[in-house]
């Protein structure tokens, strides 16, 4: 039966505000379905995070390589400190400032993470997220949730259910319908394992923000090689992709570039710019963002997806600026770029 909502094939999609959609999904996730769900971030795919065949079936319907390990998903500090055989004082800083919110803290493990979650590391990335929808599935669960980004892995994350509809569509037994995610980009990662502290994926919070905690701080850079165990989501070389080859171009060199692709093929090409500073040919397919990071960030993959959706072939985007506002979308930009296709021109 479906509670104000639509089915296509065999995933239903509800409106997650309403209570007796959140315990059909707590019913789902009790007998080891997948329930896609709303955060702060992107929409995630969530399974009971302490059952090993329930997570299995969140890499099988991703296509997620067993080296990329999985966030779990908990409603508050008090549910995150059982999963975690240390919990330091610089994590109950961190939680105490940021949870919920878009910040993952990466700890030891205690026994109860099965290996499966952690991809055999031994340690286990948490995070409470802060979004009414997520915590009220969390609270009515009453047990972590293991939930990457509901997409195919490499392909761009979701914002939108019709986002997770259209790339998990018959993979996920429900969609619980947030509306579209705020931040619009996945949570930070510190790992705290490590000595100084690693931020090994920028997102919403700014990093200036994370050193006033921390002190010192290293920085993650490049990307972890394939087959290779990752010690967090979103480090490898291939991530949040657009179906459309993407390229990446500086503001002086944008329009040079699109002619030279549109001279040496008939493919449908759009133009994301930033602010004002590129002015474009007449008659150019593009898209013109405001130049702020946290307003890119928020319609980031709400773009990308928007220009697959209209059949465009590939994407022209404006290089952001090279400082630390601008970290957390160029890092997605650079990982979804195809540097190949840029090249080879």
């Amino acid at each position: 039966m479906l509670i104000g909502g639509t089915a296509t094939g065999q995933t239903q999609v509800l409106d997650g505000f309403n209570a007796a959609s959140i315990d059909r999904a707590v019913s789902i996730l009790r007998s080891g379905g997948l329930v896609a769900f709303p955060t702060e971030t992107v929409y995630g795919l969530g399974a009971d995070g302490l059952n090993q065949i329930a997570v299995a079936k969140i890499f099988e319907a991703k296509g997620r390589p067993s080296t990329n390990p999985l966030i779990l998903h908990v409603p508050h500090v008090e549910a995150a400190r059982p999963l975690a055989s240390h919990w330091p004082d610089l994590a109950a800083r961190l939680a105490e400032k940021f949870w919920p919110g878009p910040l993952t803290i990466i700890l030891p493990a205690s026994e109860m993470v099965p290996g499966i979650v952690r991809a055999g590391n031994p340690s286990v990335a948490l995070r409470s997220p802060n979004h009414p929808v997520a915590l009220e599935l969390l609270n009515a669960f009453g047990g972590p949730l293991a939930a990457p980004s509901a997409n195919k892995t490499t392909e761009t994350s979701p914002t939108k259910p019709e986002h997770v509809l259209r790339s998990m569509g018959g993979r996920v037994n429900l969609i619980l319908d947030g509306g579209r995610t705020p931040s619009g980009i996945e949570s930070t990662i510190i790992d705290l394992t490590a000595s100084p502290p690693i931020l090994l994926r920028p997102g919403p919070i700014p990093p200036s923000e994370l050193e006033a905690i921390l002190g010192d701080m290293a920085r993650f850079e490049g990307a972890v090689s394939a087959n290779s165990i990752q010690a967090a989501p979103g480090m490898s070389r291939r991530h949040y992709a657009p179906m459309a080859s993407l390229t990446l171009h500086e503001p002086s060199d944008l329009v040079k570039k699109l002619i030279a692709f549109q001279q040496a093929s008939d493919e449908k090409i759009a133009v994301v710019v930033l602010g004002d500073c590129v002015e474009l040919p007449p008659g150019c397919n593009h898209k013109r963002l405001p130049d702020d990071p946290n307003q890119v960030s928020s319609r980031l993959y709400a773009v990308l997806h928007d220009l697959d959706s209209q059949g465009y072939q590939r994407i022209l985007f404006q290089r952001p600026p090279s400082t630390d506002d601008w970290l957390a979308v160029r890092d997605r930009l650079d990982r979804a770029s195809d540097v190949e296709a840029d090249d080879a021109l």
